[in-house]
C-alpha cells in the first residue's frame, strides 16, 4: 500500500492544486476497499487499500507491474473488454466483477470495481470494493436454506409416518387442543365410533363428543388424569349416551398444551352386547361379500375388504369420504333409489346394479341395504354380492351330463347292466360333443383325440344323432 506523503502527486500530479490532490486522495480510499491507478497499457501506477482489506499478500508489491498478472483466466476476458471500452472514448465503465489471484494455492479475492479515464495520458482510475464479505453471508444464507429445506423434509416425513399410524391404529384416538377445548385431529376409528367423517371431527368442541356426568369440566379431568401418568376417565357419546373409556396422555408442541386422548368401549363390568360386537366387526371385515356404510348423503363411511376388491382400492382410506355414486353404473340414479327406498322403508333387498372399479371395469352386483340408528343420525349399511359368482354357481349343469340323483333312482327299477350302459352312453356322447367342439368340427381330429377310427366316430355321431344336427 502506497505511504500517505507524497500520494497525492503519485495520483493526481499536475491535475489538481496540492490541497485539492490530498483531498481527493483521502476520499478515494475512504469510498473504496482498494483503489488502483493504472497507465492506458494496463500496468499498475499507484495502488491504496483500506486497512481493513487484509488480503493475506503484500499487495504494495504490484505496483510496476502488468494488472492482468494478478486476474484469473475469466477476469482477463472482463478486464480487456473494460479497456476497450475506455480506449473508444467512454469516461466510465460500469460496475465489474474481478477475481485477483493471491498465491499459487488458488486462493482468489472477488472485488467490484468502477474504470474511470482522468488525466491527458489516460490514466486509468478503479475503484473497488471487496466482495468476500457478501459472498460469505450468501454463503451462510444458503446454508440456512439448505438446512430449514432439511428440516422441512423431516416435519414431511415425520407427519407422514405419524398419518399412517393413525389410520393403521384400531383404537379411537383423538388429538385436543387444551386452550380451545376442540378436537384438532381424530383417526378413522374415531370417525367410526363417534358416526362422523374425519374432517367433520376435526374442528369439533370436545364437549360436542363426550361429556361426563355432573358439573366437571371434561377436559379439565383428562389434563388432572394425564398430569398423573396413568388411568382413565368414564364418560359418554354425546350422540349415543354409549359408556366410553378415555386415556389421556398430554404433551407439548410449538408451545401449545395438546392431549392425546384414546377412546375405547367401556370394558368394565359386564359387557352389554361387547361380544357381539366383536362378532359383527370380525363379520365386516373378512365377509367374501363387499359391505360398506355410508353417511345420510351417502358419503362412504366405512368399507370392507370385500369392497376394495370390487372396486379394485388399495386402502380403505381411498374410499372414505367419497360418494356411493361414484361406484356405481347408472351414478347418482342408483344411488337415490338405493337410499330413498332404504329411507322410506328401512330396506331394499337385490337391486341390481354395476361397480365401477377404479381402472373402469365394471361387475355386476346384487345390493341390499339397510337403514340404521347411530346416535341422532342416519346411516345405511349395503352388502353387495358379486354376481357374477352368483350366476355361475346358479348355472344350469350342461344338457346330458350325468346326474348322480337320477342314477341312483333307476337302482331297483333297471338291472346294473342297464343301468351302467345308459349312463355309459351319455358320457360316450358328451365326451365325443366335446372333441368336435374342441376341434372346430374336423372329425379327422376328433377321431385322433378319441383313439377312435374315422368309420367308428362316423357310426357314434350317426348313433348319437350328432351328424344330422350339424348338418342341419
Amino acid at each position: 500500500m502506497s505511504p500517505a506523503g507524497g500520494a497525492a502527486e503519485a495520483w493526481f500530479g499536475g491535475m489538481l492544486p496540492d490541497a485539492q490532490a490530498e483531498l481527493m486522495s483521502g476520499l478515494i480510499s475512504g469510498i473504496s476497499d482498494l483503489a488502483l491507478l493504472l497507465r492506458s497499457d494496463g500496468r499498475i501506477l499507484e495502488l491504496r487499500a483500506k486497512p481493513t482489506l487484509n488480503p493475506g499478500v503484500d499487495m504494495s508489491l504490484w505496483v510496476g507491474k502488468p494488472m492482468r498478472d494478478y486476474l484469473n483466466r475469466e477476469s482477463l476476458v472482463k478486464f480487456d473488454r473494460c479497456l476497450a471500452t475506455l480506449r473508444q472514448g467512454s469516461a466510465a465503465v460500469p460496475l465489474t466483477e474481478l477475481n485477483h489471484r493471491l498465491g499459487s494455492d488458488g486462493h482468489e479475492m472477488p472485488v467490484s470495481y468502477s474504470f474511470h479515464r482522468i488525466g491527458a495520458d489516460g490514466e486509468i482510475l478503479m475503484l473497488g470494493r471487496d466482495l468476500r464479505p457478501m459472498a460469505e453471508m450468501q454463503q451462510q444464507l444458503v446454508s440456512i436454506q439448505i438446512s430449514l429445506e432439511r428440516d422441512y423434509e423431516k416435519q414431511r416425513d415425520t407427519e407422514t409416518r405419524l398419518r399412517v399410524l393413525m389410520a393403521a391404529q384400531p383404537e379411537a384416538c383423538l388429538f385436543v387442543n387444551v386452550a380451545r377445548r376442540e378436537v384438532t385431529e381424530a383417526n378413522a376409528a374415531a370417525a367410526s365410533l363417534f358416526g362422523r367423517r374425519q374432517d367433520v371431527l376435526a374442528g369439533s368442541p370436545l364437549h360436542a363428543l363426550l361429556h361426563r356426568e355432573g358439573d366437571e369440566d371434561l377436559t379439565d379431568r383428562l389434563i388432572d388424569v394425564a398430569a398423573a401418568g396413568e388411568g382413565k376417565v368414564t364418560a359418554q357419546l354425546a350422540a349415543s349416551g354409549m359408556d366410553v373409556d378415555v386415556f389421556p396422555s398430554s404433551f407439548r408442541t410449538s408451545g401449545t398444551h395438546m392431549l392425546l386422548c384414546r377412546v375405547e368401549r367401556r370394558r368394565a363390568g359386564r359387557e352389554v352386547g361387547g361380544p357381539m360386537e366383536d362378532r359383527l366387526a370380525g363379520l365386516f371385515a373378512n365377509s367374501p361379500d363387499a359391505m360398506i356404510f355410508t353417511a345420510a348423503d351417502g358419503a362412504i363411511l366405512s368399507a370392507n375388504g370385500s369392497f376394495l376388491d370390487l372396486a379394485d382400492i388399495g386402502q380403505e382410506q381411498d374410499v372414505r369420504g367419497r360418494p356411493l355414486a361414484e361406484f356405481l353404473n347408472r351414478g347418482g340414479v342408483d344411488a337415490s333409489i338405493l337410499l330413498e327406498n332404504a329411507e322410506r322403508s328401512g330396506v331394499l333387498r337385490l337391486f341390481a346394479t354395476k361397480i365401477i372399479g377404479a381402472h373402469g371395469g365394471a361387475r355386476p352386483v346384487e345390493i341390499s341395504i339397510t337403514r340404521l340408528r347411530a346416535g341422532s343420525e342416519t346411516i345405511f349399511a349395503l352388502v353387495m354380492r358379486d354376481a357374477s359368482r352368483v350366476d355361475a354357481v346358479r348355472a344350469k349343469p350342461p344338457s346330458g351330463s350325468v346326474d348322480m340323483g337320477s342314477v341312483i333312482d333307476l337302482i331297483g327299477k333297471q338291472s346294473l347292466k342297464d343301468i351302467v350302459a345308459r349312463t355309459t352312453d351319455v358320457i360316450e356322447k358328451m365326451c365325443i360333443e366335446a372333441a368336435v367342439e374342441l376341434t372346430s368340427n374336423n372329425r379327422v381330429a376328433a377321431a385322433d383325440m378319441l383313439g377312435l377310427s374315422r368309420q367308428s366316430l362316423y357310426v357314434k355321431l350317426r348313433k348319437y344323432d350328432i351328424l344330422k344336427r350339424d348338418e342341419g
